[in-house]
């Protein structure tokens, strides 16, 4: 199995599993560290592709990146990854999310004490992944009285879970009690620092070595002859998050005047078109200072940056020509 160049996960599509099997198979064998689904905005849901990549592989390990926390029961999500661990041993990774506004609200869910929501969904779903008694929790947020995954398998489920954190107590709280956390794709390196250094704080709260911690990032690894081309097709994205998301503002330091423009141009929700006008706004510079544009060696030399910033696990999108560049196959 050759060893890629660079470790890092990918990301995997939602849509169009079918076509996209292959590639799972592929990258498993070439070594690619994860596979990973995103399950963001309404787009598509994260869990039923998981499954299917997970079964056509034999070693990645699998995750979601993320899944907002309110919108599945605790037991549903314990019962839930309990299934994929079954099919997949060992090798799946729960990615929990406090998800954003408007959209939660829109759809009627109230986030309300995220911090506390997460610690306990956190706990709570460890617990009945151990199956090894009835779990009773009563918090604030969760609400269980002798619950147990009662399939027929035998002893808990391996299942690692991360934490989805962008602001400092959230970061710190995953610090603490995730076995991973999940930043943000629009952080600058310097925004990427500072996040890290967040969890540490939160790690060394709770007496633990930041070694024991993944710090996962989505991070565009564009291999493009065609620079312009490469930036160009990522200033649709940039402008629709900072326009409708405002937790990732901040981190990706975007002048304020540029911000106040895109949320005018582009409302929640948005067509087609008026993203595409948003774009419009967006500099070359302000692309590149959120990913890593060029050839092979330029790359993997940005990536460096954020590694050097404290990012174990970059994840890039799917793309079979850049598994083949990351992993050195001509």
């Amino acid at each position: 199995m050759p060893d890629p160049g660079i470790r890092y996960g990918l990301r995997l599509p939602p849509m169009g599993v079918r076509e996209n099997l292959e590639l799972a198979k592929y990258a498993d064998r070439l070594g690619v560290d994860s596979s990973w689904v995103i399950e963001t905005r309404l787009t598509a849901d994260a869990v039923t592709p998981l499954g299917a990549y997970a079964a056509v592989t034999e070693r990645m390990k699998m995750g979601t990146a993320v899944i907002p926390l309110w919108t599945r029961n605790p037991a549903l999500i314990a019962q839930t990854f309990a299934t994929l661990d079954a099919n997949a041993p060992s090798r799946i990774i729960l990615g929990l999310g406090a998800w954003w506004e408007p959209l939660a609200t829109n759809v009627g869910v109230k986030r309300e004490r995220a911090i506390r929501a997460m610690r306990e969904v956190v706990e709570a779903v460890r617990l009945l992944l151990k199956r090894d008694a009835p779990v009773t929790y009563l918090g604030d947020y969760v609400h269980l009285e002798d619950v147990f995954l009662d399939h027929d398998g035998a002893g808990g489920h391996d299942v690692k879970i991360f934490v989805a954190a962008v602001g400092p107590q959230m970061l710190r709280l995953a610090g603490r009690i995730a076995d991973g956390v999940i930043l943000n794709s629009n952080h600058t390196v310097a925004a990427t620092r500072r996040a890290v250094e967040e969890i540490r704080k939160g790690a060394e709260a709770a007496g633990r070595s930041m070694d024991s911690i993944e710090r996962v990032k989505p991070l565009p690894l564009r291999v493009n002859r065609d620079r312009q081309a490469a930036l160009d097709f990522d200033k649709p994205r940039i402008a629709q998050y900072i326009a409708q998301q405002p937790h990732v503002e901040g981190p990706t330091e975007v002048d304020p005047e540029l911000a106040a423009r895109l949320k005018e141009v582009i409302p929640f929700p948005a067509t087609r078109a008026q993203v595409m006008e948003g774009a419009k706004l967006i500099s070359n510079e302000l692309v590149e200072s959120l990913g890593c544009y060029g050839d092979v060696e330029e790359v993997v030399s940005r990536a460096g940056d954020f590694r050097e910033a404290g990012v174990t696990l970059p994840i890039t999108e799917g793309d079979r020509e850049l598994v083949d560049a990351l992993a050195g196959v001509s």
